[in-house]
């Protein structure tokens, strides 16, 4: 089985043979191992935690995040625009996904009566229900899945540093 310093490796020499050049100089290799451990965690967990909230509530990770954003606002609605930017989801790919809660009947959505040209997203009191009951099994597998990975004290600085790279890369183009 490969190492966590060989597999990055691998990767860039494949990289280098299909670019015809040293990856390397574009990635420097301890990038590349943090970028491939990251994607790699960010996956299993995220795979694990959608699978067990599709299994106990019949709802994926996206689908608990957009209720969440939902939950957490006022009157349990917001713009559509709104919702997209606090879920990271580009809007095409938001109507797609409060269109299928809506067949849940756990959102609904609505164009503003005042400017027709918004159109608002809204909790219903199923899909809130829907939501408190998905919560608790949800934040329990969390911290089982992700929580118990570090000690406190390293878990606060895995939050800094991924809020600093949060930061660097919040003036990147739109989603849409």
């Amino acid at each position: 089985m490969a190492t966590a310093d060989q597999l990055p490796n691998a990767h860039l020499d494949k990289l280098s043979t299909i670019l015809g050049s040293d990856a390397r100089t574009l990635l420097d290799p301890a990038v590349a191992r943090a970028w491939i451990a990251f994607l790699t965690a960010y996956g299993r967990v995220t795979r694990a935690l959608s699978a067990e909230l599709m299994d106990g509530a019949g709802m994926s990770l996206a689908d608990f995040d957009v209720m969440a954003q939902l939950a957490g606002a006022e009157g349990y609605a917001l713009r559509m625009s709104e919702l997209a930017d606090a879920a990271l989801i580009s809007k095409s790919g938001l109507t797609r996904r409060v269109d299928r809660l809506a067949v849940n009947g756990w959102v609904t959505r609505r164009r503003c009566t005042e400017d027709g040209r918004v159109h608002w997203a809204t909790l219903t009191p199923l899909g809130v229900r829907a939501f408190r009951s998905a919560a608790p099994g949800h934040l329990r597998a969390v911290a089982e899945r992700f929580g118990a990975s570090l000690p406190a004290s390293e878990m606060d600085r895995l939050t800094r540093d991924l809020m600093n790279i949060a930061a660097k890369s919040a003036e990147a183009a739109p989603l849409d």
